[in-house]
């Protein structure tokens, strides 16, 4: 008997390798997504050691003044990145829960398919058998 051939085992494959690219591409966002956390932490924690140093002189005080005001600026601009990536973040995941979905769907009609075959191959050989016998008995 020949062995079992999924007719859609070409588009299954593609939406294997489908579904890993967006994996990655999720991951890839996720990633990008903390490392620009990480560069607003940095950036409030600059802001902070900032704070809390000691400006004696009217020059000195007017100089931090200034850094303290282009490290609130750093700062706003951070919070928009992290806030584009983790849109781009939410928009990778939903895309790689579809493609799991779809991957899914087609490994379930694989295995409903193989299931069917398996029974009608299980069918023949049971007819097989049957006619054996009764060529036997007969002969």
């Amino acid at each position: 008997m020949r062995k079992f051939e999924f007719r859609l085992q070409r588009v299954l494959e593609y939406r294997e390798l489908q579904e890993g690219w967006a994996k990655e591409a999720y991951l890839g966002a996720q990633a990008a997504r903390l490392r620009a956390e990480d560069d607003l932490a940095k950036l409030r924690g600059r802001r902070e050691d900032a704070l809390l140093t000691s400006a004696p002189s009217l020059v000195e005080i007017r100089d931090l003044d200034r850094y303290l005001s282009r490290l609130e600026d750093e700062i706003e601009e951070q919070k928009s990145v992290v806030e584009i990536l983790k849109a781009d973040e939410e928009k990778a995941l939903h895309e790689w829960t579809e493609a799991r979905k779809n991957l899914k769907a087609l490994q379930k009609l694989r295995d409903s398919a193989q299931t069917e075959w398996q029974r009608q191959a299980d069918r023949e050989e049971q007819k097989s058998l049957d006619d054996w016998t009764s060529m036997r008995r007969a002969g």
